[in-house]
């Protein structure tokens, strides 16, 4: 029987199915979408997004036109780029309908209104799994249409598994799905967030659902393709876009033992708004100071350019008219044009691929340069990678505290630990695998399937009945 795997990623999602009856197929005639298990067994991973450049590794993207398609994946992102990138956004104020809110000895009926983006021609969700946790997300209206966070969330994982269900021919009934370690520090938002992934998943139609901690698949992928010996202790450290997860485990005869497993909500989408903070932010105004006064202009203006999403916020007619008076009156006009720009142009989402693209350069090269030039927006701003380092050290030190505790919880000594496996496109980064290797001296540091591990040790897992 099939088992099928899903690694539902802040960034990117796979599917991988096992099929214990497959006969073994090595060498250059094997698929590159096959990774080979002892006795024969194998683990596939599907091809989901033909729009893909990997069309194995999907784009976790969501985007709704006013039209109401479902886009998914790259098509999503290609799709929003094009309609959206450098369009006028234009707010309006629109009636919601009556709130009905209630007080200890009363209820209020109170009529709500919402500032819509008129010219929108459609909706990108980015991200989805980063935002369970939060709790004050309810739902959102999305061109007439409510849609809570688990109905966005199903929408989006319903996509992937029809793209499953297309690659293998059939019809899905049961699946393994990965979940983070943990979503969130507040034990009570952990909770709330895994409740709320359960919900979304239900929401697909798929009956039979099982949910297993992700470094914790990816430990079964590796142990199952390097073989490791009995007894050997290692590492899991799966850093994606959203969450970094950590395992220690202990190889068995065709099995592992898990013993202990750490999280922090720590991933890529905040090292680059670290980058954002620390080096790109100037060039929109930050710091500036209203003349002759000598006041800062606002720091809640400048706060929200740590994601695209939240640069969105600042087209609030409230927000944008404190812009535009800082225009006139600061001593950047230069930059707050480029702000003005940034907001009512829509580039947010072009800024932040370019600081991505950045991020990533800076894993092989010691220099990298984020770079937009459009409209009043004129970035070319050169990072080094020592510079990138000192503005990540925070989120560094806290990915090595995750990482000791989770050795200390197991009952292990640094010097036990003999190989660590990375997975996630974020494990890349090289100061986080040289301080993996100063905290655990003993350890080979290898890298597992970067994109793909979760979803076949998952599938392993589900067929294997772990």
């Amino acid at each position: 029987m099939l088992s099928i795997g899903i690694d539902f990623g802040t960034s990117n999602s796979s599917v991988a199915v096992f099929d214990p009856s497959a006969p073994l197929r090595a060498g250059p005639s094997a698929p590159p979408s096959t990774s080979l298990r002892a006795g024969g067994q194998k683990v596939r991973l599907l091809e989901l997004d033909v729009h893909a450049r990997d069309p194995r590794v999907m784009r976790s993207l969501l985007y709704i036109p006013r039209d109401g398609e479902i886009v998914a994946g790259q098509r999503a992102l290609d799709m929003y780029t094009e309609q959206n990138t450098g369009r006028e956004v234009r707010m309006e104020r629109r009636y919601l309908g009556e709130v009905k809110m209630t007080f200890s000895d009363m209820e209020v009926l109170k009529d709500a209104y919402a500032m819509v983006d008129v010219n929108e021609p459609g909706r990108l969700f980015q991200s989805l799994k980063r935002f369970l946790a939060v709790t004050s997300f309810k739902k959102t209206n999305v061109f007439g249409v409510e849609y809570t966070l688990e109905e966005l969330v199903a929408t989006l994982a319903r996509q992937i598994v029809r793209g499953a269900e297309a690659a293998l021919g059939r019809s899905i009934d049961a699946l393994v799905i990965g979940r983070p370690v943990r979503f969130h520090d507040d034990e009570a938002k952990n909770l709330a967030a895994f409740d709320r992934l359960q919900k979304a998943w239900g929401l697909t139609g798929v009956t039979d659902i099982r949910f297993m901690e992700e470094p914790v698949a990816a430990a079964h992928h590796h142990a199952s393709e390097a073989r490791l010996a009995p007894g050997t202790r290692f590492l899991v450290f799966d850093f994606g876009g959203g969450t970094l997860d950590v395992t220690v485990a202990r190889a068995t005869e065709g099995s592992i033992d898990v013993l202990a497993t750490g999280g922090v909500p720590l991933g890529g989408d905040l090292l680059d708004s670290r980058i954002m903070e620390s080096r790109i932010a100037r060039h929109f105004g930050r710091g500036a100071r209203y003349q002759p006064e000598d006041l800062p202009v606002p720091n809640h203006i400048f706060a929200r350019l740590r994601s695209w999403q939240s640069i969105v916020e600042l087209n609030r007619p409230d927000r944008l008219e404190i812009i535009r008076d800082a225009r006139k009156k600061s001593d950047s006009p230069k930059e707050l044009s480029a702000l003005e720009s940034l907001v009512t142009r829509n580039h947010g989402l072009g800024l932040f691929r370019a600081i991505e693209q950045a991020k990533i350069a800076l894993s092989d090269d010691d220099w990298a340069e984020v770079r937009l030039q459009v409209d009043e927006i004129d970035v070319a701003e050169g990072i080094t990678r020592d510079e990138f380092e000192a503005a990540i050290g925070g989120q560094v030190k806290s990915a090595m505290r995750c990482v000791v505790k989770a050795v200390t919880d197991a009952g292990c000594e640094p010097g036990d630990i003999r190989l660590v496996i990375t997975t996630g496109g974020s494990s890349l980064i090289p100061v986080f695998r040289e301080r993996l290797r100063e905290a655990l001296p003993e350890a080979e540091i290898t890298a597992s399937s970067t994109f793909t591990s979760v979803a076949a040790g998952l599938a392993l897992a589900g067929g294997t009945g772990e």
